[in-house]
């Protein structure tokens, strides 16, 4: 829940994004918000999900449509212990355009291992760009492969760490790293 208004707070989710961790104590499950506007997440608010992403109580409430996101990529690397799912705004032309997203500075050192851009569209055509099933959800862990941030063309991104802090951390510093890598090229003229 603290995790969700933090990312609310850096402007890194918007009303859809999400964010969930894998459960301490069973590694084939994982918690996430129900589907409500990260800013208003609080500790009931968080559902238990097994890695089909079907919740684990007969009356939880409405989850979000893209919970595939993550119940496939805990099933895909079991180092994951933590994923955002975010739209933020200044990483989301790095997903549309030949021009990687690079490391721009220390707290963005992670993005230098690279950063896969997966397009829904090339398995599944014209689609709304919801991850919103597990055969999606495969196809994003596989673009992911052993990266810790994946874009989302024309859609988003999502940032992956061992623990909820470094995801976090991540998907905060991916935002901000866009910023910057923007303004230099802007600066540069055609840099970076």
């Amino acid at each position: 829940a603290a995790a969700a208004r933090i990312l609310a707070a850096r402007g890194v989710v918007d009303g859809f994004g999400h964010v969930s961790m894998r459960h301490p104590e069973a590694p084939d499950r994982y918690l996430m918000s129900r589907a409500l506007a990260p800013a208003l997440v609080t500790p009931d608010d968080i559902v238990e999900y097994d890695l089909d992403s079907v919740p684990c109580s007969a009356d939880a409430p409405k989850g979000f449509l893209e919970r595939f996101i993550h119940g496939e990529i805990y099933r895909a690397r079991p180092d994951i212990g933590a994923v955002v799912h975010s739209h933020s705004p200044s990483v989301i032309p790095f997903g549309l355009t030949d021009r990687p997203i690079r490391a721009m500075f220390h707290n963005a050192a992670f993005l230098a291992r690279g950063v896969p851009v997966f397009d829904i569209s090339k398995k599944f055509g014209a689609t709304d760009k919801l991850v919103c099933d597990c055969t999606k959800g495969v196809a994003l862990a596989e673009a992911l492969g052993d990266k810790d941030i994946a874009l989302m063309r024309a859609h988003g991104s999502v940032a992956c760490g061992p623990t909820l802090q470094t995801a976090v951390f991540r998907a905060v510093y991916t935002e901000v790293n866009a910023r910057i890598q923007h303004w230099t090229h802007a600066l540069a003229g055609n840099g970076p």
